[in-house]
């Protein structure tokens, strides 16, 4: 639906709503309303708007988001990893590789120039295509991804939608200056990789991204498996509930184990869909998902994940599983020998992402 427009404001109509509160199958699946908080969804939803409809398992996939796992290296106080590519600037090659799977430029413009940005997301709407933001100010919306649908000169901020628990009607306003950044999806481009190309385009970025290790930027970021080593290493010390704002910490832990649980489903789904298109691949993608499962299986034995109504009365996201019973996670990590075990959790799982990584590794080798 083109935009309207009354005067100083514009308006892209029929945006769907962004409800967050789901986990798994339930999230994965492209005609449900729960969604995850990575910049999947919202990408998916202002690509279809423009009449390019593609499931979230492809994108995710192919831009290399179903292998991603990015946790600050020197401080449990984080919501890093909370939001897949909050900080693009180093990790373009898995975006690269989907926009030209999907035959279209792309623009990524930080908050460090307002003017531009503000420009570029006015010209976008104006012509029709939504623009996927994140929101790094106020706190509460902080890493979130959002979708700028309008504007208003007048005032000089953007409408738009923003993740909320239920559906809303109202378009919610969303400050320029409180976007870490925008992604504007441009014009078709002369060339388009094969769907082959693009599959093997994102084994190697997965296995590229496996090994960043440490990145100095807005934040100490460990990338790749030496993230799971130095949270393990966090852990012992740094989630005592003893310690005052425990609370923030096991939320910043709720929000990186969901999206990390998340990327591993879209992982598993991509890696089958690429071995049944692409019978080269089929080997070592078939053994790669496997190992994944297997990530997820122990970490289902382990943790569940919950959202409101039932976090709040838990007073918790998340529930440790120990002999056919579920606690609120604290409980484990009131006592040193539980941190230790959790940590331990988070090893056996790097070791599991390493056996994947090296399916993937073999296949790129062979092409």
């Amino acid at each position: 639906m083109a935009p309207y427009n009354r005067s100083n404001r514009r308006m892209i109509e029929g945006i769907p709503s962004l409800v967050w509160g789901g986990i798994g199958e339930e999230v994965i699946a492209d005609d449900l309303i729960a969604d995850d908080l990575t910049f999947i969804p919202t990408l998916r939803i202002s690509l279809a708007h423009i009449g390019e409809e593609f499931s979230k398992v492809y994108l995710a996939g192919t831009s290399c988001a179903a292998f991603y796992i990015g946790w600050r290296a020197d401080s449990l106080w984080s919501g890093m990893g909370g939001s897949v590519y909050a900080f693009p600037e180093d990790r373009e090659p898995g975006l690269e590789n989907l926009f030209k799977a999907i035959g279209r430029d792309f623009t990524i413009i930080n908050k460090s120039e307002p003017e531009r940005l503000w420009e570029a997301a006015v010209l976008s709407i104006n012509a029709g295509r939504p623009v996927v933001c994140v929101e790094w100010d106020p706190i509460p919306h902080r890493g979130h991804y959002a979708i700028l649908t309008g504007y208003d000169q007048e005032k000089r901020e953007f409408l738009g939608r923003s993740y909320t628990h239920k559906p809303l009607k109202e378009y919610v306003s969303l400050r320029p200056e409180n976007l870490h950044y925008i992604l504007v999806i441009g014009e078709k481009s002369k060339e388009k990789t094969s769907s082959y190309e693009a599959a093997l385009g994102a084994l190697r970025c997965a296995a590229q991204m496996s090994k960043m290790g440490i990145k100095i930027g807005e934040e100490e970021g460990a990338c790749g498996l030496v993230a799971y080593e130095r949270q393990a290493q966090m852990i012992p010390e740094g989630m005592d509930p003893k310690q005052n704002r425990y609370g923030l910490l096991e939320h910043f832990l709720f929000w990186r184990l969901e999206v990390l649980y998340q990327c591993r489903r879209y992982a598993i789904h991509y890696l089958k869909e690429i071995a049944s298109e692409f019978p080269t691949f089929s080997r070592e993608c078939l053994k790669a998902a496997e190992e994944y499962k297997k990530l997820i299986k122990i970490f289902d034995k382990h943790i569940r994940i919950i959202f409101p109504p039932e976090s709040n009365e838990e007073k918790t996201s998340l529930l440790w599983r120990e002999d056919n019973k579920e606690h609120p996670i604290r409980e484990l990590f009131s006592t040193a020998k539980g941190r230790r075990q959790f940590a331990g959790l988070l090893l056996k799982m790097r070791d599991l992402e390493q056996k994947a990584i090296d399916e993937v590794e073999k296949t790129v080798e062979k092409y």
